[in-house]
């Protein structure tokens, strides 16, 4: 199963005092990619395929905004700003695919690397889109979250028309949405280095607990995994507030002994 770990560093209460997190991993969740899945012929198992352009490293997601209602997710991966250039020739972005819950991800096969996963009807609850290829420049846009309901899935190697190309087998990897798709919630995706971000505004639709999975339309690589406990701001500004009285009880005591 994918380690998936909370990187909110050590939360302790002792003695009154509450332990934070370091800045740079207060209020996410890290999923690490170790997910081969898909029926893998060329090099099974084995978690890339082809270059190393299409590696995907981890997702981070947090809550942000007031109230925390968007949910942000950063795919770590060189594959950012790759589409249709160089050994990318034919692919292109996938949609990010959700289902809301706890522990919900129930992979085929024996794990950590789950290599004869493929998808199955039903996995996925919903879908946010970005382009197959933005083109040369644009690196932001909006997108719409949907009901895979609402639409067609596409399995992996959509787009591609290279000849001799190794793809990985059966993944779910474009959403596309019919003329009368209701969207569920806006948003935007942007590419940087080595990222890609989507920011959904859901209003707390995707809960703070589901699974998820995300990959290039070739699926040459692919992150899956169960998410649990994004935490709320409100519960991190909670944390601070506490961590803050605690040091100002400390220091009148110091005060008081020193009278």
């Amino acid at each position: 199963m994918r380690v998936v770990g909370a990187a909110l560093g050590a939360t302790m209460m002792l003695a009154g005092l509450v332990a934070l997190p370091t800045a740079a991993s207060a209020g996410t969740v890290t999923v690490n990619d170790t997910y081969y899945g898909g029926t893998n012929f060329y090099n099974d198992p084995g978690d890339i395929i082809g270059s190393a352009t299409f590696d995907i490293q981890s997702a981070v997601f947090e809550r942000v905004g007031a109230g925390g209602n968007t949910l942000q997710v950063t795919i770590n991966t060189n594959y950012a700003g790759a589409p249709e250039s160089g050994a990318s020739l034919g692919t292109g972005y996938g949609a990010l695919f959700l289902t809301p819950g706890y522990n919900v991800w129930s992979p085929q096969g024996p794990g950590p690397g789950y290599h004869t996963d493929t998808y199955q009807a039903g996995d996925w609850a919903y879908a946010f889109e970005m382009p197959f290829n933005p083109g040369a420049g644009n690196t932001t846009g909006s997108a719409d979250l949907y009901s895979t309901s609402d639409g067609v899935i596409d399995m992996s190697n959509v787009g591609g028309n290279y000849s001799g190309g190794n793809f990985r087998n059966n993944q779910a990897v474009r959403f596309i949405a019919n003329g009368n798709a209701v969207s569920l919630g806006t948003g935007t995706w942007s590419v940087g280095v080595n990222q890609l971000v989507f920011s959904i505004n859901d209003n707390h639709l995707l809960g703070d607990n589901f699974a998820f999975s995300w990959a290039m339309t070739c699926a040459n690589d692919v992150i899956q995994g169960n998410v649990t406990g994004v935490p709320e701001p409100a519960s991190w500004a909670l944390m601070i507030g506490g961590f803050g009285l605690a040091g100002a009880m400390i220091r009148r005591r110091k005060v008081a002994a020193t009278a």
